[in-house]
C-alpha cells in the first residue's frame, strides 16, 4: 500500500423504519420518551429547525460489537468473555480488568504502554476493532469503526412523512389500586431513516502506542488483520441486513426495510464515505464526488456497489448494482480484501 494512504469499507444506507422504539431517551411521568435531535431543514429558500426521531450511533454500535464477538469467536478469533455476554468495560481501569478481564490479568500494567496495548489488542478482536480507553496508562484506541446517528432523510422530513406517537399500554403493579393495572405510554416513531458507516481497515490489528514509542511489535500481521476484517464485514452485513439493533424489540419490534445501500471501497488519506441518503439523488452524489476526487488526486482508488428497491439516480460513473444488501457489502469488501493482501508485500 502507498505510504501515507489506508483501505476503508464505507456506507451510507437509507432505511423505513415503521413503529420502532428503538432508542428511549428518557421517562416523563408514564411515558417513555423517543430519542429526539435538532435537524436543520432547507425549505422554501430559509432553514427551519425541527425535532424529530433519531436513533444514536451509540446503539448501533452496542450492537455490532455484539455481533462482532459472536462472529469473531465462531471463526477462532480472541474475544474475551465480557465482550461474548455483551458487555463492554473496554479495560477502563485496574480494577475492571483484575474483577473482569482475567484473559488480560498481570498483563496490562500502568509502567508498560506498549505491552499493555498488545496484551489487549491480542485477547479481544472487539477491543481491537472498536477500540478502548485503559485510563490507569493511559492506553488509547479510537474505534476502528463508526456509526452515525440514524435521522430521517430530508426527503421524508419535508414530505410529512416523519411522526412520533404515544401508545398506551397496560401493566400489572401491585400499587395499582384499580385491577392491578397501571397505564403506560412509550412513544413510537416512523420514518425513512439515514445513516452512515465507516471502518477503517488498514487499521485493524496495529499497534499505535508501540508505533508512537518506537517499540516493537508495531502490528499483529496481515494474516490477522484479514481474519479480523473478515469478521467486520460478516457482522455488519448480519446486524444491518437483519435490522439487529435497538431496545424494546420484544413486543415493538419494527417493521424495518432497507431502501438502499450504497457501499464504497477506497484507498485513500482519508474515508470516504457516501454521501448521506438524504433523498435518492444520493447515488449520483457519491459518484460525483469519487470522480471530482480522482481528478484531484490520481492515486486515489474507489470502487462503488449498491443496492436498490427504489429508484435512484445514477448520473454519471461506475458503480455496480447487486440483489442484497449483503451482496452490495460483500463486493466492497472484496477489494478492500485485495488491497490488505497487497500490504503483505510492500
Amino acid at each position: 500500500m502507498a505510504a501515507g494512504r489506508e483501505a476503508f469499507l464505507t456506507l451510507s444506507f437509507r432505511l423505513l423504519v415503521d413503529v420502532e422504539s428503538l432508542n428511549m431517551a428518557e421517562s416523563v411521568g408514564n411515558v417513555t420518551k423517543h430519542r429526539k435531535a435538532p435537524v436543520v431543514v432547507e425549505m422554501n429558500g430559509s432553514y427551519r429547525l425541527v425535532y424529530v426521531p433519531v436513533i444514536s450511533g451509540m446503539t448501533l454500535s452496542h450492537h455490532y460489537q455484539r455481533v462482532l464477538a459472536r462472529v469473531a469467536s465462531e471463526a477462532g478469533l480472541s474475544v474475551t468473555r465480557m465482550s461474548l455476554l455483551g458487555y463492554f468495560p473496554k479495560f477502563s481501569d485496574d480494577d475492571v480488568i483484575k474483577n473482569y478481564y482475567k484473559e488480560v490479568a498481570g498483563q496490562v500494567k500502568k509502567n508498560d504502554l506498549c505491552g499493555s496495548e498488545k496484551a489487549i489488542v491480542e485477547k479481544c478482536v472487539v477491543a481491537d476493532v472498536g477500540g478502548f480507553l485503559y485510563t490507569e496508562g493511559p492506553v488509547k484506541r479510537e474505534s476502528r469503526f463508526k456509526f452515525s446517528y440514524l435521522i430521517p432523510a430530508m426527503d421524508s422530513i419535508k414530505s410529512g412523512a416523519v411522526g412520533v406517537v404515544p401508545q398506551i399500554h397496560v401493566r400489572y403493579t401491585p400499587e395499582a389500586r384499580e385491577r392491578e393495572q397501571a397505564l403506560i405510554y412509550v412513544e413510537n416513531g416512523s420514518a425513512v431513516y439515514t445513516g452512515s458507516f465507516e471502518l477503517d481497515a488498514s487499521r485493524i490489528a496495529r499497534l499505535e502506542v508501540c508505533e508512537a514509542l518506537g517499540q516493537e511489535p508495531t502490528d499483529l500481521g496481515v494474516k490477522e488483520r484479514l481474519a479480523r476484517f473478515e469478521a467486520a464485514v460478516k457482522a455488519l452485513a448480519y446486524m444491518l441486513g437483519n435490522a439487529a439493533f435497538g431496545a424494546k424489540r420484544s413486543r415493538s419490534l419494527p417493521i424495518v426495510r432497507v431502501e438502499s445501500l450504497v457501499a464504497v471501497a477506497s484507498r485513500g488519506f482519508t474515508p470516504f464515505i457516501p454521501s448521506p441518503g438524504h433523498d435518492r439523488g444520493y447515488l449520483r452524489e457519491t459518484l460525483e464526488r469519487a470522480k471530482a476526487l480522482k481528478q484531484l488526486d490520481p492515486g486515489f482508488e474507489y470502487e462503488v456497489h449498491y443496492y436498490a428497491r427504489e429508484g435512484l439516480e445514477a448520473g454519471e460513473g461506475e458503480a455496480r448494482r447487486h440483489a442484497t444488501v449483503e451482496e452490495a457489502i460483500q463486493a466492497a469488501a472484496a477489494k478492500v480484501r485485495e488491497w490488505l493482501e497487497g500490504e503483505a508485500g510492500q
